[in-house]
């Protein structure tokens, strides 16, 4: 959610002055009266870092070496070396002088954004005067330990599972704590609680008497716990067996995220994990001393092992690389493998040690497991896989788990896509020694091997590996491990159900939850409050023309229904004058409800509070109009659906905006669709990605996409939603619910602006505008503030994110809203002061001059008169002939004394099917078609070119100059607009020229995703290029001689083909890898 130009606030700005209310105090802008109450920093002072700060300004992020995190780093200074703040001192503060502004308006502070306001500064200038007090209150947030442990009202994400070493005993993932169950699942024995929310690694140390856990809270702390699982026995005592009495022995704090991957080495003394700073780490499991470091990866390592004798570790990450390290040394010893990016991204997340050999299984994004040696045993060369033993078969979506079986024979591996599960047991029974002729093959450059050497690569690689047996998990599969005799196999996942499957048949044996769920209370789907939906606030009051008394009323709309919590109406209410004209009185009308179903802000939007009826009255002078208003849904509300109601609210606040997560690789790990065109993609970004790492069913406030929308976690797009929010509570609803995707829903089909192409009589004012959409079932949406509008000249208009247009300059101005892919445009016109502007009909010589007379008449303007001959001729000759008049021309233009109108007329007629005239177009289409001898030969080119001439002087009907281009057949030599397709060849190219050249719609940017600024989407652009992909060239049978070009990167192409209509042929997505019809 990084900064986009599109905030439903302007990156807080006008947020903040509707959220005053959510920051628990109240002022109206005055420093007087904000220096006449003690500031708060926990109520005050904080909230403004948060929201404008704290993305640059953070621990992992220090931007100018400076944190504002904490309150504790706040007063430090950064790399300027003077104190930020001085307590009691603001004109010795550095910060305040940062966030300043100069004469123009414009501070250091914050870095690319506008300057904080006045009522801010004031705020921290004070704060600093009255001694910069920190009052934040101990242990704000909700309290998770021993004494208060996690509640469940749905089950949590299952990250990781691990059987203990002797068989008894399986470790289970969970909110804030680790659960541990007998191994058959028939009760818990302990729950081991922290302080870290989000556990990602739960690991048994080889002796089974401790537990590893890495884990952290999302975007502030990363945390290694070592638990000692068993009481201590008394010294002297008499043996018994141990008993469970779990207790953290170490708590380590990493890094400012979650950390990954934990795992022991072979003899119990190291505990090592990846990190989000892209470090690997180890840490002494008695001490928890730092004992390894190495920053290798490119990006988060996810996985690591050690290898049999504990020497050496394995990392695997998100940077798609598999690295081997000495442990003694901390040194970087080699990459073991990579991977090459498929569909799905997010790496290698996956790594698990053959029981008794160095050799690793890995999976990740790319779905297909492999099994690697960990260490080279022939010399590196450019783009070699010489340490890969085994590719085992591909399985859908990623993998996110692997585990070998006891004896090593067979390995399980699960993976995860869209709300699907799959887990694959392979049969990995094989001798790994590389043979002789092997080593020989993969010590040659890749470019190098001959055929005959790939294929018996591929035959080694693939050799002695099957699918034994394929499995469907219902909600996906995170987790995967075997229990100690190899019988059984354990997988959870998102929907936090544990299953045992049956190792030798691969049947599901049972299905159990690690926890009790109680019922949620009843205000979890409370609706949110509706006073913090005011999206702008209009400093300047607004009043009626001076002079004019209103003489109507309109308002639209003429009655409201409103349907769900978060559901609106946006009023518009246009007043006509004495004077004739029409001005939007939205915000000058009295508007009054009777009835307590709904609430009214100050932009007269009306939103729904509860079930019921209700009556709008709007007044204005002497004139008066009710509005009916029924609301429902608001006391049982509908489910909450991504594509209807989240995806609108991701695309308002700039989530998927290509300035943030919607660009071609998205910010800082997470990528989203451009704009919400794919609802697939966006889901398995929230729901899949990193194990579900930004949704959080369990607890769905504390979801990492809300943590940084709110800035409650440092976030460089600042605060774009609050608390209470419609927005905010659209998405926790959603999350709570069960962050579920279902594409049936009705979709946009079209969207309406209210009013149409306005005309705003005076520089400075307002027009409210309103956008409606239509659903594919026939129901209709205002979406006013979820719609984009813009402005196509904002030299003459500005629009606002609450859709207000203000009017700078006479002019006009197109506005296109746009929303869900759907598009709406209409003209703004602005008068400007007109006085003393009188009408006088011109002259109309054509249909088209009627028209802008009428344009002319509506916007005021008086027209220039008739160009004179000496103009007239050069202007028509250059249009129609390319050239300009000879001098002759000219002169006998100039002394016919023929009426204007006539000789002019006669002057088109003659240029009209002159030579000139017919070489000017011919040139003009033989550009278009791409006449051109390096595609089509000398002589190819000259009987197109000639083909294109004889059509233009027999005056061929334009339509029909197409249609005999696009169904044209045959040898290009018999039929030269066969040529055509001979140029472009490629049936994406022969679309993508046809619909830019005969429709004027450039089809290119929606080959990747849907078009940004037009409403083609990725699918018609396959779709339509599915019309090409039968077109067959085959050389002409009867003109054989003659080849074109010929290099050593493209072959040579016939002089002469023929273009036929082949009998299969198909194109495939380039998205969902599916043929497209």
């Amino acid at each position: 959610m990084i900064n986009s130009q599109s905030r439903i606030f302007e990156v807080s700005r006008v947020l903040f002055a509707g959220m005053m209310a959510t920051l628990l105090f109240s002022h109206s802008g005055s420093a007087q009266e904000v220096s006449s109450r003690p500031v708060s920093y926990h109520k005050d002072i904080r909230p403004i870092f948060q929201a404008h700060c704290q993305g640059c300004h953070q621990p992992a992020k220090p931007s100018g070496e400076y944190v504002m995190t904490s309150f504790a780093a706040v007063i430090k200074a950064g790399e300027s070396g003077e104190a930020a703040v001085v307590p009691g001192k603001p004109e010795e503060s550095y910060l305040l002088s940062e966030i300043t502004p100069d004469a123009e308006g414009n501070a250091e502070m914050p870095k690319g954004k506008k300057a904080l306001s006045e009522v801010e500064r004031d705020l921290i200038k004070n704060w600093i005067a009255q001694g910069a007090i920190d009052d934040s209150p101990a242990g704000t947030g909700t309290q998770v330990d021993t004494e208060h442990p996690p509640v469940y009202t749905r089950l949590p994400i299952v990250t990781s599972l691990a059987y203990s070493p002797d068989g008894t005993m399986l470790a289970v993932s969970g909110f804030h704590e680790v659960l541990l169950h007998k191994a058959d699942g028939s009760g818990l024995q302990a729950r081991l609680i922290g302080v870290s929310e989000r556990i990602e690694t739960v690991a048994f140390s080889p002796d089974g008497k401790r537990l590893a856990v890495a884990a952290g809270n999302p975007a502030r702390m990363g945390e290694v716990q070592v638990w000692n699982l068993f009481a201590a026995g008394e010294e002297g005592a008499e043996a018994t067996s141990p008993v469970l009495q779990p207790s953290l022995a170490l708590s380590i704090p990493v890094t400012y995220d979650t950390i990954y991957g934990a795992s022991w080495s072979p003899d119990g003394k190291i505990v090592a994990v990846g990190c989000t700073d892209n470090i690997v780490r180890g840490f002494s499991a008695e001490t928890g001393e730092q004992v390894f470091f190495n920053g290798a990866h490119d990006d988060w390592p996810l996985a690591t092992v050690f290898s049999v004798d504990g020497s050496k570790l394995v990392s695997v990450g998100r940077d798609m690389a598999t690295k081997l390290y000495d442990v003694g040394t901390q040194r970087f010893i080699d990459n073991v493998t990579s991977i090459t990016p498929a569909a799905l991204k997010g790496g290698i997340s996956a790594v698990e040690r053959h029981p008794t050999r160095d050799e690793v299984l890995v999976g990740g994004s790319d779905g297909t497991p492999r099994i690697y040696r960990m260490e080279r045993i022939t010399k590196r060369v450019i783009g070699d896989d010489a340490n890969l033993i085994r590719r085992l078969p591909a399985m859908p979506g990623r993998i996110y788990g692997v585990d070998y079986a006891p004896d090593g024979n067979t390995v399980a591996c699960g993976s995860s896509l869209d709300g699907k599960g799959f887990v694959h047991i392979y049969k990995s029974e094989f001798d790994s020694t590389m043979p002789k002729d092997i080593e020989g093959i993969v010590q040659k450059v890749v470019t190098t091997q001959s055929q005959e050497e790939k294929d018996k690569l591929e035959a080694y690689i693939t050799a002695n590996v099957e699918v034994l047996h394929t499995i469907e998990v219902p909600g996906g599969v995170f987790a995967v491990t075997y229990s100690t005799d190899g019988k059984t196999i354990a997988v959870a996942g998102p929907d936090g159900n544990v299953r045992y499957i049956n190792a030798a048949d691969g049947t599901i044996q049972s299905t159990w939850a690690p926890v009790e769920v109680a019922p949620p209370a009843q205000d979890s789907v409370a609706p949110a409050n509706p006073a913090f939906a005011d999206d702008d606030n209009l400093a300047d009051p607004e009043k009626l023309p001076s002079g004019t008394t209103v003489v109507g009323l309109e308002v639209l709309p003429q009655s409201i229904q409103l349907a769900g919590p978060y559901s609106y109406a946006q009023l518009l209410a246009n007043a006509k004058l004495n004077s004739g004209d029409v001005v939007d009185a939205t915000r000058i009308v009295k508007i009054s409800v009777e009835g307590e179903c709904v609430h009214l802000n100050n932009l007269g939007r009306i939103t729904a509070v509860r079930d019921g009826n209700a009556t709008v009255t709007i007044s204005l002078g002497d004139q008066r109009v009710s509005v009916p208003i029924t609301v429902s849904g608001v006391n049982d509300p509908a489910p909450i659906s991504f594509v209807k109601d989240v995806n609108p609210v991701l695309s308002r606040m700039g989530c998927n905006q290509g300035t943030c997560h919607g660009s071609k690789d998205g910010k800082a790990g997470f990528k989203l669709s451009l704009r919400g065109y794919d609802p697939i993609y966006d889901v398995r970004a929230f729901t899949d990605d990193h194990k579900s790492r930004r949704t959080n069913v369990a607890s769905a406030k504390d979801s990492l996409m809300l943590l940084k929308a709110t800035a409650a976690v440092p976030h460089v797009g600042g605060m774009v939603t609050t608390e209470g929010h419609p927005y905010y509570e659209t998405i926790r609803r959603w999350i709570a619910e069960g962050a579920n995707l279902d594409l049936s829903v009705p979709r946009v089909t079209s969207i309406e602006i209210e009013p149409k192409n306005p005309v705003v009589q005076h520089i400075d004012a307002r027009q409210q505008m309103r956008i409606v959409a239509t659903y594919s079932d026939g129901s209709q949406r205002d979406v006013t503030g979820e719609a984009f509008l813009m402005s196509g000249n904002t030299e003459a208009a500005e629009v606002n994110p609450a859709g207000i247009v203000t009017a700078i300059r006479r002019g006009e101005s197109p506005l296109l809203a746009r929303f869900e892919g759907n598009y709406v445009a209409t003209t703004i016109t602005i008068m400007g002061n007109r006085d003393g502007f009188a009408w006088k009909e011109p002259e109309a010589w054509n249909e088209i001059d009627t028209l802008v007379a009428a344009k002319w008449q509506r916007m005021k303007i008086t027209p220039s008169g008739l160009c004179t001959d000496e103009e007239f001729i050069r202007r028509v000759y250059i249009d129609l002939t390319g050239l300009p008049p000879s001098s002759d021309d000219v002169k006998a233009f100039l002394a016919d004394t023929t009426e204007t109108r006539q000789k002019r007329d006669a002057l088109v007629d003659s240029l009209i099917g002159s030579d000139a005239y017919i070489d000017f177009w011919t040139n003009k289409w033989a550009d278009l078609l791409q006449v051109n001898r390096k595609f089509l030969g000398v002589e190819g080119a000259q009987l197109f070119r000639g083909w294109i001439r004889q059509q233009i002087a027999d005056n061929k009907p334009y339509d029909e100059f197409c249609r005999e281009i696009l169904t044209a057949k045959g040898s290009n030599k018999t039929n030269p607009p066969v040529s055509y397709y001979k140029v472009l060849r490629d049936p994406t190219v022969m679309m993508e020229n046809t619909t830019h050249l005969f429709l004027g719609v450039r089809f290119n940017c929606n080959k990747c995703h849907d078009h940004p600024f037009e409403r083609w989407t990725q699918d018609q652009y396959y779709q339509t290029a599915a019309y090409f992909s039968r077109v067959d060239l085959a050389r002409d049978p009867e003109n054989k001689d003659g080849n074109i070009g010929g290099t050593a990167v493209e072959g040579a192409k016939p002089m002469w083909e023929v273009v036929t209509e082949k009998p299969e042929g198909e194109i495939t997505h380039d998205r969902t890898g599916e043929v497209t019809a």
